[in-house]
């Protein structure tokens, strides 16, 4: 702060700074999740799966 104060020629900047620690990601292990996690991006998967009679 001090070296952009100086620099800036303004002493009365202030830096606030808001972190949102709530955001996670969530990983796919399993064969079945991730199954799941690509019929979410592309349902049309769902009507290829029955189409040639798959099993996940």
């Amino acid at each position: 702060m001090s070296y952009l104060r100086k620099s800036l020629n303004n002493y009365d900047i202030n830096l606030d700074i808001t972190v949102d620690e709530v955001m996670e990601k969530k990983y796919a292990y399993t064969p079945i999740e991730k199954y799941e996690k690509l019929k979410e991006k592309n349902p049309n998967i769902e009507l290829l799966r029955k189409a040639f009679d798959l099993d996940v």
